[in-house]
């Protein structure tokens, strides 16, 4: 995942991030809580760091992840945990990013990715935090998350100063989450800078998968240098199954798809991630049935994108 959010200010960016952990570990325990409600001990350990026991909130999640085992998911789960609740930046980060890449499958990826554009966006980096909300959505176009990853791109393509994609990104915000009053409110607050800006409406910026053809989101990934957008055919699809810097991983989950009866393969991007694919498929819709099996047999979040 290039362009991470390495923090650029030293010792003064690394104060920024421990402050925001301090809110987001509120966070966790309070609206987040319920994603630790499989394992009683994380449950606990978000419920003490609630209180202000992070110490002992610590202690418990390390303890989760010594008795489990690497890659299993009580071990993703702890160990996305324990970048929440880290008291360093740069701890926060090593854990969250080790989710999001080498466990890019797992149910915890989408909600790792989210933290890192946090802690990048808190820790003055909004380049990479806009990068990676944008990963978000495009590599998990059924996340859950999608409406605050372009939150918070949008909030970052302010600082970039790209005004017209912070406003594309935070009608989306709105238009995928129509129901939670809060994060409305939170969206319609940044989004009182747009009044004077004259947007346009860009392709990056789609409503959740569900409507006729590929998700803008998707298309945008399908354009980047791995792809030939250009060039293939309409009617030829791939399904992408994760994207990974780690070629063991890659290597892993294509076997797990060979033995599955769905071999893959890989594309290499500029940007260094390793996109494992299965197809092409002749039709959208074979891409899609294909996608709900894959779903189901390898887990993460397959999606439909054109074929290279």
């Amino acid at each position: 995942m290039s362009g991470g959010p390495r923090s650029r200010h030293g010792a003064g960016a690394r104060t920024v991030v421990r402050a925001s952990l301090t809110v987001l570990c509120a966070v966790a325990a309070s609206a987040r809580s319920s994603r630790a409600q499989d394992n009683p001990a994380l449950r606990t350990a978000v419920q003490l760091a609630a209180e202000g026991r992070g110490d002992s909130a610590r202690r418990i999640v390390d303890a989760e992840i010594a008795k489990a085992r690497p890659g299993e998911p009580a071990y993703v789960e702890a160990l996305y945990w324990r970048g929440r609740l880290a008291l360093s930046g740069d701890s926060a980060e090593r854990d969250l990013r080790r989710v999001a890449i080498e466990y890019s499958t797992s149910p915890w990826a989408d909600q790792a990715l989210l933290q890192l554009a946090q802690l990048a966006q808190a820790a003055g980096n909004s380049a990479a935090a806009l990068q990676l909300a944008g990963r978000l959505r495009s590599d998990y176009p059924t996340s859950a998350l999608r409406a605050r990853a372009a939150l918070w791109g949008g909030r970052a393509a302010f600082e970039v100063g790209d005004p017209a994609t912070a406003c594309a990104l935070l009608d989306s915000a709105r238009a995928e989450s129509p129901g939670d009053v809060e994060f409305l409110n939170q969206v319609a607050f940044y989004r009182g800078r747009c009044a004077a800006i004259a947007t346009t409406p860009r392709a990056d910026t789609s409503s959740p998968p569900g409507g006729r053809g590929a998700p803008p989101d998707t298309a945008r990934a399908a354009a980047r240098p791995d792809s030939t957008s250009t060039a293939r055919p309409v009617a030829r699809f791939d399904v992408q199954v994760t994207a990974t810097k780690s070629s063991r991983t890659a290597q892993t989950l294509l076997d797990r798809l060979t033995k599955a009866g769905q071999p893959g393969h890989v594309v290499k991007g500029s940007d260094g991630l390793l996109r494992v694919r299965v197809g092409p498929f002749a039709t959208e819709a074979e891409a899609s049935a294909a996608a709900t099996r894959l779903r189901r047999s390898v887990g993460g979040h397959p999606f439909v994108i054109p074929a290279s």
